[in-house]
């Protein structure tokens, strides 16, 4: 049996697909799953590297040979076979349009982890989080109830996964005084900027927690080497942030400031760190998730004081492209949906209240480092935050519900 999942950003491989092969493996050995990367604007190029160590993928399709595969017809080793009755396309992140397309090809059915209905036609069941989903979403908008099922958070598994690699909770990890921990997006255009934004928020807090660990949690999709060229990140041009050189302390990698911040750099044993943080600085994503899961307090931060830089989706992103005028687009898009949304970390959309503190707007680094100074100040609300986290970080077993489904699906077609 082949099972055909398309996927691409970062957070979505890690999040979403990494939970989910293991699990289709541990459920069937004889399953072949091939994950189908198609291009996406926040690609890094580590993509396809880094989703071939996931543990059940037999086989990766990275953006170029899927662009041969769609257009010219071109056959792989893992093309379906003649004759062969099992096989599923699953979506698990990006544009559900080439799981459609894919399914098309292979004359297979297919299954997709939405949140909202989108080629209600083309897809045989719809997996999504809650409850409150699965009524509000799907069946007011008439989905057939049979289409939808219920299997909760994947960044949930996705955590448990790397919680078992890592080994988390080691008593004999303790680090003195306040630790912060940033992280700043695994999208290489956004990263770069928020890695200076945040180091300069920190230096403001240094100055009041003289004691402080910082640490940079530094994505597995982004490169080394952009640590090294920080100095052309945008943002230069927009606040006064700091010069950052790259050191090396025998196996680890930290980061100097010109106001004499030091943060290391850390890729491996990311929920390590995470768990023993007092606060971490991020921005939105599924890095929320996997705080919130963690209890680990957080303060999101949205920076628009230049809109016209922030990538974009769909025709918004393609127009924000054009001369002159994208950057008027790009300014209103992002005014407006910035407007029309409550929050933007995904613990305070679930609870439907603020559970951490989001800064978002024409802020400076200055801005977060005053807010994060009042939170670490408050040991009390930290503990409270905390604790509203775990009640909304959710329970294990999303992806084994996924997988039953993919097998149901796959076995009866």
């Amino acid at each position: 049996m082949r099972v055909y999942i398309t996927s691409n950003s970062p957070g979505e491989l890690a999040g979403w697909v990494r939970p989910v092969a293991k699990k289709l493996k541990e459920k069937r050995e004889d399953v072949e799953t091939v994950l189908i990367i198609p291009p996406c604007q926040y690609a890094s190029g580590k993509e396809v590297g880094v989703a071939r160590s996931f543990f059940g993928i037999k086989y990766v399709l990275g953006p170029r040979d899927y662009m041969r595969y769609i257009l010219s017809g071109r056959s792989f080793p893992f093309t379906r076979k003649a004759g062969e009755k099992e096989g599923v396309c699953v979506f698990l992140g990006g544009d559900p349009f080439h799981t459609v397309l894919v399914s098309r090809k292979l004359r297979l059915p297919a299954v997709a982890y939405l949140q909202r209905p989108r080629w209600r036609r083309q897809f045989e069941r719809f997996m999504v989080m809650d409850e409150r989903i699965k009524k509000e979403n799907f069946l007011q908008q008439k989905v057939e109830p049979e289409k939808v099922v219920v299997v909760g958070d994947l960044t949930v598994d996705a955590v448990e996964v790397q919680l078992e690699d890592e080994k988390v909770f080691d008593d004999e990890c303790r680090l003195e005084g306040p630790v912060i921990s940033i992280m700043p997006g695994s999208r290489p255009q956004i990263a770069c900027n928020m890695i200076l934004f945040f180091l300069r928020a920190c230096e403001v807090i240094k100055q009041e927690f003289a004691r402080a660990q910082f640490f940079l949690i530094f994505s597995p999709f982004l490169k080394e080497k952009e640590l090294f060229n920080l100095d052309r990140a945008k943002i230069n041009k927009i606040f006064p942030v700091p010069g950052v050189e790259p050191i090396r302390k025998g196996d680890k990698l930290h980061l100097l400031t010109s106001g004499g911040l030091e943060a290391e750099v850390v890729v491996e044993g990311r929920y390590r760190i995470l768990s023993l943080s007092d606060l971490v600085l991020t921005i939105p994503g599924t890095n929320t998730a996997e705080l919130a899961y963690l209890g680990v307090p957080m303060l999101v931060t949205v920076p628009l004081t230049r809109p016209e830089l922030i990538p974009l989706d769909g025709l918004a992103g393609v127009a924000g492209d054009f001369p002159f005028l994208g950057a008027v687009i790009k300014r209103w898009v992002v005014k407006k949906y910035n407007e029309s949304i409550r929050f933007c970390s995904i613990p305070n959309i679930r609870a439907g209240r603020e559970i951490v503190p989001e800064v978002r707007g024409k802020i400076r680094p200055e801005d977060v480092a005053d807010e994060a100074i009042r939170l670490l100040k408050d040991k009390k609300r930290l503990s409270s935050i905390s604790l509203e986290l775990k009640k909304v970080g959710g329970v294990p077993g999303a992806a084994s519900r996924v997988a039953d489904v993919i097998l149901e699906v796959a076995g009866g077609n």
